[in-house]
C-alpha cells in the first residue's frame, strides 16, 4: 500500500512538472507572438510589458513567470523571426538539376537566384509591417552588447542558407565565393527592401529589382572569376 501511494504521488509529481513546463512554454509562446505583432502595429517603442500582456491576454506578472527580462524576450522574438525567414529562404531556393547545355552550372545559378529573389520579394511586399519590426529588432540587437550576437547570427544564417543552395550547383563557384556571392544578395535584397519601406512606392520598388535581375549573369560571373 505504500509503494502504491509512493508511485501515485511520484506520478502525480511528475505529471505536475510536466504540465508546469507546458504552461511556461505556451506562455513564453504567447508572449513571443504578442510582442511580435505589438512592434508589428506600433513599432518597438511601444511594445512595453503591459502592451505586450495585454496584447497576449495574460496579466502582468506572467510576463516574468516565463521572461527574466524584456531583453530575454526580444532576444527570443528575435530568434524566432530569423527562423520563420530562413525556412522561407529554403522554400523560395527550392531544388534544381543541373543541364547538358550549362556544363559550368552558372546559368543554373543564375535561373536559382532569380526565382529565389523573385519569391522573397513576394513575401516581403506581403509583410511590410513584419520587417519594420525585423529591421527595429536588429538594431535594438546591434546596440545592445548582450543581444548583438542575435543580429549577427541572423545575417550568418541567412548568407549560410542561400551560400549552400548556391554551392551544390556548380563547381565554379567554391564555398569561399558561393559565401561572398550569398551575402551580395542579402545585402542587395536587403537595401531594396529597406528603401521599399521609406519611400513606399511599390512600382519603383519592383523596377530596381527588374533591373538587378537582369545583371545577375554579370554577378554570378564576377562571383566564379578572381578578383584583382
Amino acid at each position: 500500500m505504500t509503494t502504491d501511494t509512493h508511485r501515485s504521488s511520484a506520478g502525480a509529481g511528475s505529471e505536475s512538472a510536466t504540465t508546469d513546463r507546458r504552461s511556461v512554454e505556451e506562455r513564453r509562446q504567447q508572449l513571443i507572438d504578442a510582442a511580435l505583432q505589438v512592434m508589428a502595429d506600433h513599432g518597438l517603442a511601444k511594445a512595453t510589458t503591459r502592451a505586450i500582456t495585454d496584447e497576449a491576454g495574460l496579466a502582468l506578472g506572467a510576463f516574468h513567470y516565463a521572461f527574466s527580462s524584456k531583453d530575454e524576450l526580444l532576444g527570443a522574438v528575435i530568434e524566432q523571426v530569423v527562423a520563420e525567414i530562413d525556412a522561407a529562404l529554403v522554400r523560395t531556393l527550392g531544388a534544381a538539376e543541373p543541364r547538358a547545355d550549362d556544363p559550368d552550372g552558372r546559368e543554373l545559378v543564375v535561373e536559382v537566384l532569380h526565382r529565389f529573389l523573385t519569391a522573397t520579394w513576394e513575401y516581403l511586399e506581403s509583410t511590410p509591417q513584419l520587417q519594420l519590426a525585423q529591421y527595429e529588432l536588429t538594431l535594438h540587437a546591434v546596440r545592445d552588447p548582450a543581444l548583438r550576437h542575435l543580429a549577427e547570427r541572423q545575417y550568418e544564417l541567412y548568407s549560410a542558407t542561400v551560400s549552400r543552395a548556391l554551392g551544390t550547383l556548380t563547381g565554379e563557384i567554391g564555398a569561399q565565393r558561393a559565401d561572398q556571392l550569398a551575402r551580395y544578395v542579402v545585402a542587395t535584397i536587403d537595401g531594396l527592401l529597406l528603401q521599399w519601406l521609406v519611400e513606399g512606392d511599390d512600382e519603383a520598388a519592383r523596377a530596381r529589382l527588374t533591373r538587378y535581375l537582369r545583371t545577375l549573369p554579370a554577378i554570378v560571373d564576377a562571383h566564379c572569376e578572381p578578383v584583382g
